[in-house]
């Protein structure tokens, strides 16, 4: 292949990659997201044990979709993830709104399919197309892609916060009708399933996106199942083998565990935050998406860290960013409290875009989307055990009864007892901090210049 094809090629699966980002992430339910497994009847303790449940279903699938990627094309895994993702939104769609037995059943198959669908993505399609830029002699620009990659993805995630919420809200809908001149009204109970609708209508654009994709040759063309589970396995284990002896990437993945269970908690829970500090249901979505817009101009500046601070001074970094973010989210601030809110989104944003710089630039291309998976690995088992705990807080606050200064704020139980859940989240993050680190050193002690995988 010559350099110009190859070039062509590259641009070709970047747009590809930017409209799957765009529309897999874009999840129209999101601004409503707790409340929606609670509108149907769920408790908060269902909805952790369910997200627990999805983080699972990765931890399993994580490294062998990563590993088979590698061993069989990034295209077919991304293909496979786009179907999964339309199944996982006509569970939701099936599901009636009464608490029942079903409603829970339809909700844990949601989250499989969906825990299958991210783990079958995660690492295959930012590997394709780094091998592509690779081929064309370009991985040197992967700074600036990701950066284009996440500014388009947060474009998209913009627009879908802003609408989504808003087709949730009766009220918003009604007066725009009666704005309009349409006397048709809608109660809550009818407009609760339009998001999912609308992601529907995405995981079909992803599909097709995928299906143009162009993958590099594996290794072995079509290899037999006992060869590809051998060779997955294979890669699998040399994989974790340098990470675990390798002090860069298996700090990298420290950090990525401590630093996003605790964010991707609060974001999980968002909607009830917006809710106790008392936003307006219609206002979920635009808070949200302007939360997303820090996705935008964040890759600048994080960029600037990766090219200016070294990995350990950019871990601290955002370590105290995040804990003043959780100080302030624990005092629930009416109104005000958007601002330490928009600090947790901001750690997370500048984090996805740090890690993948230091761990593409560490993984050879042979192991790249089994390296990658195994960040998202990491990050998913301390995602689900952090809603399990969070579950497990839940009913302990439940059983002891609600702080007096809390129930002092005159809410409801429900709300009290997140209220008082999320005052833990300080302590847990300096916890789990102290605990990583110690263990970074325990295992590398004073090692400073780890040796790439490419060395």
């Amino acid at each position: 292949m010559n350099h110009s094809e190859a070039t062509r090629r590259a641009e070709a699966n970047l747009r590809r990659l930017i409209c799957i980002r765009m529309f897999f992430n874009a999840r129209f339910y999101y601004p409503i997201f707790a409340l929606f497994f609670l509108e149907h009847g769920l408790s908060w303790v269902d909805f952790g044990i369910l997200n627990g449940i999805w983080a699972a279903t990765i931890i399993l699938l994580e490294v062998p979709s990563g590993a088979l990627a590698d061993t069989i094309g990034r295209k077919k895994l991304i293909v496979f993830s786009a179907l999964c993702m339309i199944l996982e939104m006509l569970a939701l769609i099936l599901a009636p709104m009464d608490g029942s037995l079903l409603v829970f059943s339809l909700f844990a198959l949601n989250r499989i399919i969906s825990g299958v669908a991210e783990a079958a993505v995660s690492g295959a399609d930012e590997a394709l197309v780094y091998d592509s830029f690779k081929s064309a002699g370009r991985e040197k620009d992967w700074s600036m892609i990701l950066a284009k990659v996440q500014r388009f993805t947060s474009l998209a995630f913009f627009f879908a916060m802003m609408t989504g919420s808003a087709f949730y809200d009766p009220a918003f809908v009604n007066g725009f009708l009666e704005w309009m001149g349409i006397a048709q009204r809608y109660e809550a109970a009818t407009l609760v399933k339009v998001p999912v609708f609308l992601t529907l209508i995405s995981s079909f654009v992803v599909l097709f996106a995928s299906l143009g994709m162009s993958d590099e040759p594996v290794t072995k063309s079509k290899p037999s199942l006992n060869e590809t589970l051998r060779e997955s396995i294979d890669k699998t284990k040399e994989a974790a083998i340098w990470i675990w002896g390798t002090p860069l990437p298996f700090a990298i993945l420290l950090a990525s565990m401590v630093l996003d269970n605790v964010v991707r908690q609060f974001l999980t829970i968002g909607a009830a935050y917006w809710k106790v500090i008392q936003l307006p249901l219609a206002t979920f979505g635009l808070v949200a998406a302007c939360m997303s817009l820090m996705g935008f101009f964040v890759p600048y500046l994080a960029k600037i860290l990766a090219d200016k601070r070294t990995p350990r001074g950019n871990f601290f970094l955002l370590s105290v960013v995040l804990i003043i973010g959780l100080l302030g989210i624990r005092e629930v601030i009416p109104y005000w409290g958007i601002l330490p809110a928009a600090l947790l989104y901001f750690t997370m944003y500048c984090m996805n875009f740090l890690v993948s710089v230091y761990l593409n630039k560490e993984a050879a291309s042979e192991k790249r989307a089994t390296v990658l998976s195994f960040r998202s690995l990491a990050t998913n088992l301390s995602y689900g055990a952090a809603s399990l705990l969070y579950s497990a807080l839940i009913l302990w606050i439940r059983d002891k009864g609600v702080d007096p200064t809390v129930a002092r704020r005159g809410l409801s139980n429900r709300d009290a007892e997140f209220v008082e859940a999320i005052s833990w989240f300080p302590p847990y993050f300096v916890v789990t901090l102290v605990a990583v680190i110690a263990f970074y050193l325990i295992r590398f002690g004073k090692k400073r210049n780890p040796p790439s995988i490419n060395s």
